[in-house]
């Protein structure tokens, strides 16, 4: 029974962000795409009211949590009111590809195969992202002893899955392990709904299915972060190709800066490609803020507590970047990349990229996924032997770009007319 109502925890998400259900891009989409984009703006609400109540020094409680998240969600009823369905122009244009559904089924079940085998488990759930939630819930508040303790690692990182597994003990009372591995597959699910909405692509949300399916499996991702990284950026990259609505995309940004340091890195990547591509930078700002804001809240909390590592006090030893090993880093995250397959999801991607016939689209997906890729090379490029960071961490770090390579992918082969 715990199971269930710590997994009831996510899937009441969408309804706590039902609010997102009023911009109109989203409204356009099929169902399965606005219920995806109302999870995120859930996740994102739930984790920004759970930070500001330990903020403020309120503590949490099952009757404060139902009654704040409760009336968001009662508001976000009232405010989209009687308009649920789409408004004119937003009707599919394609019949469903039933192959490419089918498809994308089937490699859904095998990741939950997967999971409930304890196949995929990630290992930080075990050293962190579980205990942290554990700890926040059981202190009622963000836990800064616990957080200040030299023992545990990564103190300093974003709030938001320890934060969704606080909201779920709420619901539970207990941690439930298996549930929070679930959760892998809700944010897979999201992530190929918002791709296969957005671009009405069937055969495009099948492959990133079969990419999250076989990455998510070699990278042991379960119950970790690193899902609900790649569910942000597929919103965010899917907003601004497709939909090309810039709160959608707002709304991915912020998460992804919640959810991981590397999120960080994908908003100045997002921004510097919306500036190049589209030559905007007033744009990029606004489709930014929302991001900043929650980050900036985060960074100056963590200023106060005096916990500040990932986002600020780099060590002095880490100040020098060792050029000579370019070549060597290089390798490394190629063979990191290879997911055991050659690297084919990143070959396959580019290939589709090449020969397609809207490759102008791309662009910007194409943009954000260069930039993290030098950005990761950039920072392995801080130590003076990059081997085993490369071979530890470069296979979920990669998932961000890979995203954004089979999201350009797909633009590129995506009719004009659509």
């Amino acid at each position: 029974m715990k199971d269930a109502l710590f997994l009831a925890g996510f899937l009441a998400l969408p309804l706590i962000g039902l609010i997102a259900w009023r911009i109109e891009a989203v409204r356009r989409m099929p169902l399965d795409g606005r219920i995806a984009v109302a999870g995120a703006a859930g996740a994102v609400i739930t984790t920004v009211v759970l930070a500001a109540m330990s903020f403020a020094g309120i503590s949490w409680s099952r009757a404060r949590l139902f009654a704040i998240l409760g009336a968001i969600a009662i508001a976000g009823v009232i405010a989209i009111g009687g308009r649920t369905s789409r408004p004119p122009g937003g009707r599919d244009v394609r019949p469903p590809n039933w192959s490419a559904l089918a498809l994308i089924a089937i490699l859904a079940l095998l990741t939950c195969y997967g999971i409930l085998t304890a196949r995929e488990t990630a290992g930080d759930l075990l050293f962190f992202w579980g205990p942290k939630g554990i700890h926040f819930y059981q202190a009622h508040e963000i836990d800064v002893p616990f957080l200040a303790n030299k023992a545990h690692p990564n103190p300093d990182y974003p709030p938001l899955l320890p934060l969704l597994y606080v909201w779920s003990q709420t619901l539970a009372r207990s941690f439930s392990w298996w549930a929070a591995l679930l959760t892998t597959i809700l944010f897979f699910l999201g992530s190929v709904a918002i791709l296969r909405a957005s671009s009405r692509d069937d055969l495009g949300a099948a492959l990133l299915a079969g990419v999250l399916a076989w990455t998510f499996a070699v990278t042991y991702a379960a119950g970790g972060a690193d899902a609900p990284l790649v569910f942000f950026v597929a919103l965010t990259l899917s907003a601004l190709t497709f939909i090309r609505s810039d709160f959608v995309a707002a709304i991915g940004l912020a998460g992804a800066v919640l959810t991981k340091i590397e999120g960080t890195t994908f908003l100045i990547a997002v921004v510097l490609a919306i500036v190049l591509v589209d030559r905007s930078i007033k744009r990029a700002l606004l489709v930014a803020a929302p991001a900043l804001a929650v980050l900036a809240g985060w960074v100056a909390f963590l200023a106060k507590i005096g916990i500040v590592y990932g986002f600020g006090r780099a060590k002095e030893e880490n100040t020098r970047i060792y050029f000579e090993l370019i070549p060597k880093t290089l390798v490394e995250m190629a063979k990191a990349g290879s997911y055991e397959i050659l690297g084919l999801p990143f070959l396959i991607a580019i290939a589709l990229i090449i020969l397609g016939r809207t490759r102008r689209a791309a662009l910007l997906p194409l943009t954000v996924a260069v930039l993290t890729i030098g950005a990761a090379v950039f920072f392995y490029l801080h130590s003076p032997d990059p081997t085993w960071w490369i071979a530890a961490s470069a296979p979920r770090v990669l998932l961000t770009p890979l995203t954004a390579l089979i999201i350009a992918s797909v633009a590129a082969w995506r009719p004009q007319s659509i």
